[in-house]
């Protein structure tokens, strides 16, 4: 099984949000993370409150001035311009948040281990009923798709809720959405060219199914899936 950010977590999720702060996450951890921040208050909120907190730590830090060399030897590896690393309020400033990084992500490891990545291309937050963010849709060019359950909240008796991808103008179900834990989905390979600009539904629909492979109930979500971001380079 594929490694996930834990996002269904609370414990987990103030975790990540401490990272992206920290900067800390990968490329794809920070895609993943963001898909549900926009959607996410409460998470929102947790981002604001370990700004604040971070913030207020970085006041009362003394910023430490790198050794010369340093410098220069990164600006070589990144290929950037030569006298930018020269400016020595810049250097000041990220000597300071530099120490808060470290100090701070020493923290968060020793209380608990960094949240895994989701793997795949692309990632889609699928809201329940009232806008709650009640799953997390992550998929790969390869037609690979995996669903890991957020908090969707109780389902009507007998009811459950169905993903859905628009395939030139008709629905076609990609199946029923679980109520806990994790799924994989295989996306048809006729559809995989059209994830890039496919649109995904979400409905309100019998357990077993839609009737007649149609969506029948109400229409909770619909949008489209986010391309992750490349991994950065590292020096």
């Amino acid at each position: 099984m594929h490694d996930t950010l834990r996002l269904s977590d609370p414990e987990a999720r103030e975790l990540a949000a401490g990272e992206y702060v920290l900067g800390t996450l990968t490329r794809r951890q920070q895609a993943e993370f963001e898909a549900l921040l926009a959607v996410s208050p409460d998470l929102q909120q947790s981002v604001a409150a370990w700004r604040e907190r971070l913030q207020s730590f970085n006041a009362r830090l003394t910023p430490v001035e790198p050794p010369a060399a340093l410098w220069p030897q990164i600006a070589a590896r990144a290929g950037l311009e030569r006298r930018w690393w020269r400016r020595l309020g810049l250097w000041q400033g990220i000597s300071a948040l530099s120490t808060l990084a470290a100090l701070a992500l020493a923290a968060l490891l020793i209380a608990a281990p960094a949240p895994p990545m989701m793997d795949g291309d692309y990632v889609f937050v699928a809201n329940a009923e009232g806008g709650r963010p009640g799953w997390l849709v992550s998929a790969s060019d390869s037609g690979e798709m995996r669903i890991q359950t957020l908090a969707p909240g109780p389902m009507p008796a007998g009811m459950a809720c169905e993903l859905w991808m628009m395939d030139n103008g008709k629905p076609v179900s990609l199946g029923m959405l679980p109520s806990s834990g994790q799924k994989s989905m295989r996306l048809p390979e006729p559809m995989r060219a059209q994830l890039r600009s496919a649109d995904l539904a979400v409905s309100l629909e019998p357990r077993s199914g839609a009737p007649a492979g149609k969506p029948s109930g109400t229409m909770l979500d619909h949008g489209k899936l986010v391309p992750m971001r490349s991994e950065p380079f590292s020096l």
